[in-house]
């Protein structure tokens, strides 16, 4: 059986990160941004005057934001490792639930990794990074 990479260049990927900043490869292979702020990225746009200072602080509005992306699957990420079970609010996560959005909490490396791994399945994520 043969093996060979796929890369989808209309998409945006993740091409290199560290602990202050997030190198992202755009959809159409033109420019490669470099993220050092709060950020989400999904497969067709960089949003990058995310206005939440902590995923702990995530309302039901932000939940209808995520919502109108229409993802399928959130990875978030933030400088301190913290649990999302003890972070986020009871109702927030039931409300991610009951809009058919799972929600990962990974380090950054983890987390951009997953990312591009979902994305080259076609599968709609959103990464939101907290820095």
């Amino acid at each position: 059986m043969k093996f060979s990479q796929d890369f989808f260049t209309d998409t945006n990927r993740i091409h290199a990160y560290d602990e202050q900043s997030v190198t992202i490869q755009t959809r159409d292979d033109s420019d490669l941004v470099v993220v050092s702020k709060n950020f989400i990225v999904d497969s067709q746009q960089i949003i990058q005057d995310w206005p939440i200072n902590l995923i702990a602080d995530f309302t039901s509005d932000d939940i209808n934001y995520f919502n109108n992306l229409g993802i399928e699957v959130l990875l978030l990420s933030q400088n301190n490792t913290f649990s999302l079970a003890s972070q986020l609010k009871p109702d927030v996560l039931i409300s991610f639930s009951q809009n058919a959005i799972g929600v990962e909490q990974m380090a950054l490396g983890s987390a951009c990794r997953t990312y591009n791994l979902l994305i080259s399945e076609g599968r709609q994520v959103a990464l939101a990074v907290n820095f």
